[in-house]
């Protein structure tokens, strides 16, 4: 069956500590609200998938409340290395949410491209990371940036499934693609999104771009 796969970050407003490359990716809470009944309309045809990158303490403060209420679960992909900072989740926190069904994923340590990594840094964010975080029974892995390439995916051969950020559908392959929230998204095109089938021409594309990322 053609799933969605749909990520989000950060919920609410983003504090000061956030790098501003990820802020424009925060989701309003009431815009998260409005998604969230969306998903759940959804979820008994179409069965999207949800995801949610970087560990912000939002995770557990505005998304987990609204998925319990809905009755939805989701992946959330956690950067090892930030793990019990300001504003971002700690190991009470990871336990809450898998106590509530919800699934952990490594997101790296430090949230950096993996293509700019020699082999012992690369080594520290993908077997580093997955070490740190074994307590939460980690078998999957999000690309920061959902940047990749051949040695890249060799690195991350262990994890059952590797995310990225190509977008279009899944059907459950060990690369998973996903559609990233940006701001101003509404209720209408996320349904659109996950119901209507894209152009076949838009579908090669995709899958174009990926065989040729994890070639290089």
């Amino acid at each position: 069956m053609r799933q969605l796969v749909v990520n989000f970050h950060g919920i609410g407003e983003p504090p000061q500590e956030i790098p501003d490359d990820e802020r424009p990716y925060w989701c309003p809470r009431d815009e998260w609200l409005g998604l969230a009944d969306a998903l759940a309309d959804l979820h008994a045809e179409r069965q999207p998938r949800i995801t949610f990158d970087d560990g912000n303490a939002s995770d557990v403060e505005e998304a987990l409340p609204a998925l319990l209420e809905r009755g939805l679960t989701a992946t959330f992909f956690v950067c090892a290395g930030r793990i019990g900072f300001p504003h971002y989740l700690d190991d009470e926190a990871l336990h809450h949410l898998r106590s509530h069904g919800m699934r952990i994923g490594s997101h790296g340590w430090d949230h950096i491209d993996l293509r700019t990594l020699d082999a012992a840094r690369l080594r520290h964010e993908t077997e580093g990371s997955r070490e740190r975080l074994a307590e939460h029974g980690v078998d999957e892995f999000a690309l920061p940036f959902g940047s990749y390439d051949r040695r890249v995916l060799r690195s991350l051969e262990p994890y059952r499934h590797v995310h990225t950020s190509d977008g279009g559908a899944t059907r459950d392959g060990w690369l998973v693609p996903r559609t990233s929230y940006v701001r101003g998204w509404t209720a209408d095109g996320l349904t659109r999104l996950v119901t209507e089938q894209p152009p076949a021409w838009k579908v090669a594309m995709r899958q174009g771009k990926t065989l040729l990322k994890s070639l290089r």
